[in-house]
């Protein structure tokens, strides 16, 4: 946003049963996961490209609550819920990934399912669409 002070993030990498990692965090939390097949360079080159972020450096120590909770996904464990994060979303995006957070770990539902469950009757939609910005998969599955 225009005029907003933007501070610095804080990114890393690492591979993971032939998974590129990439995660992002600032001081106010978890910001980004991203995941590739190939190496796209390290954290700092992979979310510059993405988004543009000028204020970034390799911090392993600053990503260390955001890597456990990324692991324990990768290795069909409960994921850490309770991590701060720094996310900007609309409050629908946000309601359906907290619903999506809430589905018992190894259950799934469908886009519908979550979306009537939201008090969204009908919007499946809506419901893939938020998917589909969610900056932390694997956090919100």
């Amino acid at each position: 946003m225009a005029g907003e002070k933007v501070g610095s993030f804080y990114c890393w990498s690492w591979w993971s049963g032939g998974l590129r990692i990439y995660v992002a965090s600032s001081e106010k939390g978890a910001h980004r996961v991203g995941l590739a097949l190939k190496d796209e360079g390290d954290g700092c080159t992979y979310f510059h490209r993405r988004l543009s972020l000028e204020n970034v450096e390799e911090n392993k120590e600053k990503n260390r609550l955001l890597r456990s909770a990324v692991e324990a996904a990768l290795r069909n464990r409960p994921v850490i819920r309770d991590i701060a994060m720094d996310v900007r979303a609309t409050p629908f995006q946000w309601k359906a990934w907290r619903a999506i957070a809430e589905i018992p770990f190894g259950e799934t539902r469908t886009y519908g399912e979550v979306a009537a469950w939201v008090g969204k009757a009908g919007g499946a939609r809506a419901i893939g669409q938020a998917m589909g910005r969610n900056p932390l998969p694997l956090i919100f599955p």
